[in-house]
């Protein structure tokens, strides 16, 4: 699993502060579960965890937590359609994406800004990666080795169940048998529907 650097922790801080000083911050709050459009905004999160999702077929992409920093990548490209949730109720700050523009430009911030895109792109490969495979199978197998790799939080705020399903389309019923018969054969380990640790992982079901 790709770890953040100590770099990038120092440039994040940079950016945050930096953002977050503007006199166009806005403080919003999002209550557990309630969706938030990411469009046209940029969101500065100290912590907390959020699920993005797409919101064609509302597929889960990825969780994320903070400290970190959505919507960057659209100073300079289109929008796309996907929102986040939060996981507990969190106030969250944000700014207009023309004003984040002009204080990363007029402080010189773009190496903070380089240096945090470049761990966003990382991660995006890291996840396409392991999720491009060629049977069902592999892509829950995939995504089972990406839960487990979460962060202790992540793993208890979600099913293993939910998980999978929402990142990968997959019918319920079959989710559940493949996680039945992994649990069988001693491969995974649950508590209450919840990850809690993977022994092995057949290459093969």
């Amino acid at each position: 699993m790709y770890n953040p650097s100590a770099e990038f922790k120092m440039h994040i801080q940079i950016l945050l502060e930096a953002l977050t000083k503007s006199d166009k911050i806005e403080e919003i709050t999002i209550k557990k579960g309630e969706k938030y459009p990411i469009a046209d905004r940029v969101f500065c999160i100290q912590q907390g965890i959020f699920s993005i999702y797409m919101n064609r077929e509302d597929r889960l992409l990825s969780y994320a937590e903070g400290p970190t920093i959505f919507g960057l990548a659209y100073l300079y490209t289109p929008t796309i359609d996907h929102y986040m949730k939060a996981n507990q109720i969190s106030t969250i700050l944000t700014l207009p994406t023309e004003e984040a523009h002009h204080i990363i430009k007029s402080e010189n911030l773009y190496e903070s800004f380089i240096c945090v895109q470049s761990h966003n792109v990382a991660l995006i490969f890291e996840m396409y990666e392991r999720t491009i495979t060629s049977s069902n199978y592999a892509f829950i197998r995939a995504l089972l080795i990406d839960l487990d790799q979460s962060s202790d939080a992540v793993k208890e705020s979600i099913t293993v169940a939910s998980y999978i399903i929402k990142r990968s389309g997959l019918s319920r019923s079959y989710v559940m048998l493949v996680l039945s018969e992994l649990r069988k054969g001693s491969y995974i380990h649950m508590e209450n529907g919840k990850l809690t640790g993977i022994t092995s992982l057949p290459e093969r079901f």
